[in-house]
């Protein structure tokens, strides 16, 4: 076997996925237009539509019937839900959004029977309903697909499943163990193994503003032309997503490449972290008593508060804070005040009155105004930890040189975030946001399904290594292992293939490494897989360290002595390994999987 991966391909067509954790979309491209333009093909990008608007993405909201059936999505979810136009009971139905964050959250204990709960609250948490985290996103997968294969055979184009490579947008600070997650929703989709990629989010926002490229000189008549970075060229990508933050950091190797040069970071401050804190102001000012009893009674209002939350915040920009005097107004659903005069015997219009957001907001009927000022530290959780990180980010060494910072991602809309990172650090970088730069993933992971060469070389973000065991190593183990030895050997040894920050070649394989099984009698193998982010643990059993799955390989003749070398390739968006079998020279590749 060769000690490349090949990771080119030849499929008719690339259809790539974003998948969101507040909206979702995708684009198609066929080989033929890339051919004809690999710097700017025609891509397809799927439209939704939002009453009398049209859009790129759809809000990332699934609604399922009682038998677990998807229904809708998109805004039509969210419209059946929210809305119920037929009055139906939907007590029984199954209704989930903003649930990519899950994998980000619970990723520590991320199994193939990890369950979800629905979006809507109960009275009580133990009667929430749950289904397989693997069935939802398979189903928005699915869904996906065959919505692109009626719009093509719709336009009379022949092809097959195998004719299609899709790609799957994964933020880049995900583990190995959400990666290998989205895989396994993608195959119970129907997407075959082979006709999948799964492109990291900045760098493929990174490589469609390397085809739009990214430093602006002026001309003498004063338009803008965007000029190509020259090779050697370092920036900062900082992709500010609905629910996570991703920041890289990429060096020009060429004309079509790049690399990265510092392991992905980040954090849970995307754009929902805004209303995460609209939603503890209403805590304080109407009480969780009255929130439950809105979310419980009246799930429609409950979300129609919240959906004009997401509206007034996407038109609020930095300019409204110029005038902290003036007002933002949101339309209350009457069941929020009927609650809360209920509950409290109060008129909230009275109470605030009375209030320490006296003179901040104010309610009159069903509206409720709330001065900029107040808005605007909603933004404030989000973009003191963005500032912050990317602070301790560029007095890094291995970012000098940097001089561009590029800002892509749905929440990259928001000038409140632009301008406050314009502000901090404006005056030392050049601040760069490309037309669109909510749609830039999207298009960048139709680029990279046509060629994923055009990233030369990783940064590792975890160590990653193997659980085995060896002699005891007076001097490396402490007295204390010997009590608890197996057959004489220390078990749970962290034997390390790749160490947090080590540069990894794409489709390169790392250094072999020797094993040998606990018996002759095994037909098969399995290697159990860990990942810290310490650099040089001892044991797997060491704090940080978590084990994110196994590796699997079959065995050909029992009878000899097995004796062998694995050797990992950990530059991609999935492991790929190989033994070879001492005894006989047979190499196998292994498959990853998560725990069950």
């Amino acid at each position: 076997m060769s000690d490349k991966v090949d990771i080119k391909h030849d499929k008719l067509f690339v259809a790539a996925i974003d998948f969101g954790t507040t909206y979702s979309g995708y684009a198609v491209c066929t080989r033929d237009e890339y051919t004809k333009n690999t710097n700017n093909p025609k891509m397809k990008v799927r439209e939704w539509n939002e009453g009398s608007y049209i859009t790129d993405k759809a809000p990332t909201c699934v609604l399922f019937n009682p038998d677990k059936e998807l229904d809708s999505f998109g805004y039509d979810a969210m419209t059946k839900f929210r809305t119920n136009p037929n009055s139906m009971d939907f007590r029984k139905w199954y209704y989930f959004e903003h649930f990519k964050m899950m994998l980000f959250k619970e990723k520590d204990m991320l199994t193939k029977e990890t369950m979800l709960e629905e979006s809507l609250e109960v009275k009580n948490p133990e009667m929430k309903k749950k289904m397989k985290a693997v069935d939802v996103f398979a189903a928005v997968i699915k869904y996906f697909k065959k919505d692109l294969v009626q719009s093509k055979n719709q336009q009379g184009t022949v092809f097959t499943d195998a004719d299609i490579q899709w790609v799957i947008t994964v933020p880049a600070i995900w583990d190995l163990k959400a990666k290998q997650f989205m895989r396994d929703a993608a195959e119970q989709a129907g997407i075959l193994r082979d006709n999948l990629t799964l492109a990291l989010e900045p760098e493929a926002a990174s490589l469609y503003c390397r085809k739009v490229p990214v430093s602006i000189k002026e001309e003498d008549d004063g338009g803008k032309v965007i000029a190509a970075m020259d090779v050697g060229s370092k920036y900062v990508v900082l992709d500010q997503g609905g629910g996570t933050t991703d920041i890289a950091v990429h060096e020009v190797t060429g004309r079509n490449t790049l690399k990265e040069i510092h392991q992905a970071c980040g954090g849970h401050w995307g754009g929902i972290t805004v209303n995460g804190e609209f939603y503890n102001f209403l805590i304080r000012l109407l009480g969780g008593d009255v929130i439950n009893e809105v979310k419980n009674n009246n799930p429609s209002d409950y979300y129609q508060l919240l959906y004009n939350f997401e509206h007034t915040k996407t038109s609020f920009t930095d300019e409204h804070s110029k005038h902290p005097n003036d007002k933002q107004t949101l339309r209350v659903p009457y069941s929020w005040l009927q609650h809360f005069k209920i509950i409290t015997d109060c008129e909230l219009e009275e109470t605030v009155k009375q209030s320490t957001y006296k003179g901040k907001i104010t309610i009159s009927r069903d509206k409720l105004r709330i001065k900029n000022e107040l808005f605007r530290t909603f933004f404030d959780y989000s973009l003191q930890h963005i500032v912050e990180k990317m602070e301790e980010l560029l007095k890094k060494k291995q970012l000098e040189g940097v001089e561009t910072i590029l800002i892509v991602g749905g929440h990259s809309n928001s000038t409140v975030l632009t301008n406050a990172i314009y502000k901090n650090f404006g005056n030392k970088y050049g601040i760069v946001i490309p037309k669109n730069p909510d749609i830039a993933v999207m298009k960048g992971a139709v680029l990279f399904g046509f060629n994923p060469e055009m990233i030369t070389s990783r940064v590792s973000q975890y160590t990653y290594g193997i659980a085995m065991q060896r002699p005891f190593t007076p001097g490396v183990d402490p007295e204390s292992k010997k009590k608890y030895l197996i057959n004489g050997l220390v078990d749970n040894v962290f034997d390390k293939h790749v160490e947090v920050g080590q540069v990894v070649n794409i489709g390169e394989f790392l250094p072999e490494h020797d094993y040998v099984p606990a018996g002759r009698e095994y037909k098969g193998v399995h290697f159990e897989f860990y990942a810290t982010q310490k650099k040089n643990p001892k044991y797997v059993t060491d704090d940080g360290c978590s084990c994110i799955g196994v590796l699997y390989f079959e065995l050909t003749d029992i009878s000899k002595r097995k004796d062998m070398t694995l050797k990992l390739n950990v530059s991609g968006t999935e492991i790929v390994a190989i033994i070879t079998e001492k005894s006989t020279g047979k190499q196998s590749n292994g498959y990853f999987s998560l725990l069950d």
